[in-house]
């Protein structure tokens, strides 16, 4: 009788326990080990339906039928370029990643001006130094996450964040 069968009190507790973890081993060798693009909707996100779980404009379990972040079939990044060039013509949008793809920062220039820079990254960041520097220079600033459970950015939350934020 080895330790766990002593310490159980049965013979048979090593080869289940063998059997137990060396299943666990198998089913994880079979799993993908890559993740999934955050622009497809996540397994864990149910389709559109009405439900009693509490919910918002943009945030909820389930999706929203509104035209979304998770359902445009687009990159985080060209869905919010999509609605800023679409919603916001009035304003010369750029683009840049600072620091690779897991965040956008966009920036609205009316004339020689400045209005806003939005920010959407990764919920994991906690950056604050844009944030800071808009608020000392004036300039109007927002932040999205690009991959925060619940949060879907729906086409209308994004338009009136960013409409609520430009000065």
């Amino acid at each position: 009788m080895g330790f766990l069968g002593r310490l159980f009190g049965d013979d048979d507790i090593e080869k289940k326990a063998k059997s137990f973890f060396g299943g666990l081993a198998n089913s994880n060798q079979a799993q993908p080990t890559t993740p999934q693009p955050v622009q497809q909707s996540p397994s864990y996100y149910s389709a559109p339906t009405q439900s009693s779980a509490p919910s918002g404009v943009s945030w909820g379990e389930n999706m929203p039928a509104e035209e979304n972040q998770f359902n445009s079939g687009l990159k985080y990044y060209e869905y919010f370029e999509k609605i800023y060039r679409e919603e916001f013509p009035e304003y010369q949008v750029t683009k840049e990643f600072p620091y690779g793809e897991g965040r956008c920062i966009f920036t609205f220039i009316s004339g020689s001006r400045i209005a806003l820079k939005v920010e959407v990254m990764s919920q994991r960041c906690s950056v604050y130094k844009l944030r800071n520097d808009c608020r000392s220079n004036g300039i109007g600033y927002t932040r999205f996450y690009h991959d925060h459970h619940g949060w879907w950015n729906t086409r209308s939350y994004v338009i009136e964040r960013t409409r609520n934020a430009i000065r």
